[in-house]
């Protein structure tokens, strides 16, 4: 119950108080379930990841052990959500396919819907847009096979933030809307409304959606939920640099910065460090190619091509600051290419724009800028 009300913190510490009691007392698949549960936690919450994917291995030993297949499937799914946090994708993936296949086959409808949430947020960060839509769909139809209020709020916001983040941005956001039109917990209701508020924000519309990333995060953070918080705070930040609010955008870029050094979230630091070069861009130049190349090391380790091409086009309008036009036109066909093999919308338009600026001489422009060039952004459905 803890966990649904999102007082992971809550959560972690009866864990810990119980931990003796598990150690000498507990059968097999409580054991086991007290691994899962904590590493899934301690992943989720700021721990550190190192330490959450080794309890799920203690839980997966445990599992095959006392060839226990449920708790091995349950282990798994919630190892993927533990490795994507880590920035491990690939090893997310596979993970989270053993897991699915298991619950599948045997119809547990609860936890393949759950480890399709884990699913489609590391197809997401892949740039694998076909493959996270039809995670989200299998989500959905779970939820609404067992009428699970969860699977379903849950399942149609997954569905938005696919969409919105290839860039069919107006679906996303009916998507966010039958969501919320399902009177969901307070948890999903605040997720919700800051996937709305960033679809928004891709929209154009970045003072309605600032405003209402900001709402659904401020939940997040009084429930102390480090990686969730993390992840709106980055699409907030990019808000604030989409407005000009440069004074907005600092402070939260630098936290997540910390926080992400801190923790291992390897995926989001990239994030921010290529956040932090457009920041930088106009006053700082040489730091802030330094910081979009880290960030270029960064998705280049751990598979996030969509985020790479991103970075190239910031990369691009670096160097043609620079004087470099040569390797700024290298960066933008790079870019150009990897969006159109993902098949992420609107993305090759903007770089055909930025090509000619290049060509004609004017600056390519930096975050929010290309949007603005470009109207079918506003809401288009690609």
């Amino acid at each position: 119950m803890k966990y649904a009300l999102g007082r992971y913190t809550e959560h972690i510490r009866a864990l810990e108080e119980i931990r003796g009691v598990v150690d000498a007392t507990a059968d097999p698949p409580r054991r086991a379930a007290w691994h899962y549960w904590t590493g899934f936690l301690h992943a989720t919450s700021g721990g550190r990841p190192d330490v959450a994917i080794e309890h799920c291995r203690q839980a997966l030993a445990i599992a095959s052990a006392f060839s226990l297949d449920e708790i091995n499937a349950i282990s798994e799914s919630c190892l993927a959500q533990v490795y994507m946090i880590a920035g491990t994708l690939h090893k997310a993936l596979n993970a989270g396919e053993r897991a699915l296949a298991i619950f599948e086959a045997r119809g547990n409808r609860w936890w393949a819907g759950r480890t399709l949430w884990h699913l489609t947020s590391i197809a997401n960060y892949l740039g694998d847009w076909a493959v996270s839509l039809n995670y989200c769909r299998r989500g959905i139809e779970h939820g609404v096979a067992l009428q699970d209020l969860r699977l379903k709020v849950v399942g149609w916001t997954r569905l938005g933030l696919a969409h919105i983040q290839q860039g069919d941005v107006e679906r996303g956001l009916q998507c966010c809307n039958e969501a919320l039109g399902l009177a969901p917990l307070p948890r999903d209701a605040a997720w919700a409304r800051v996937i709305l508020g960033y679809g928004k924000i891709k929209a154009g519309r970045l003072d309605e959606g600032i405003a209402e990333l900001s709402e659904g995060l401020a939940w997040f953070e009084s429930s102390h939920m480090r990686w969730t918080h993390t992840i709106g705070a980055v699409w907030l930040a990019e808000g604030y640099l989409r407005r000009g609010d440069r004074s907005g955008a600092r402070p939260l870029i630098e936290r997540v910065l910390a926080t992400c050094r801190a923790t291992g979230y390897l995926h989001y630091e990239g994030r921010a460090c290529w956040l932090m070069g457009e920041y930088l861009a106009d006053d700082a130049p040489a730091a802030a190619e330094d910081h979009v190349e880290t960030a270029m090391r960064i998705f280049e380790t751990v598979g996030a091509r969509n985020d790479l091409a991103k970075a190239l086009v910031t990369r691009a309008a670096l160097r043609q600051a620079a004087g470099d036009l040569t390797t700024a036109r290298d960066f933008l066909d790079r870019a150009h290419a990897i969006f159109q093999e993902l098949g992420t919308l609107h993305e090759p338009a903007r770089i055909e724009a930025a090509r000619a600026a290049l060509k004609r001489g004017s600056p390519i422009g930096l975050l929010g800028n290309l949007d603005i060039q470009i109207p079918a952004l506003r809401g288009g459905s690609g």
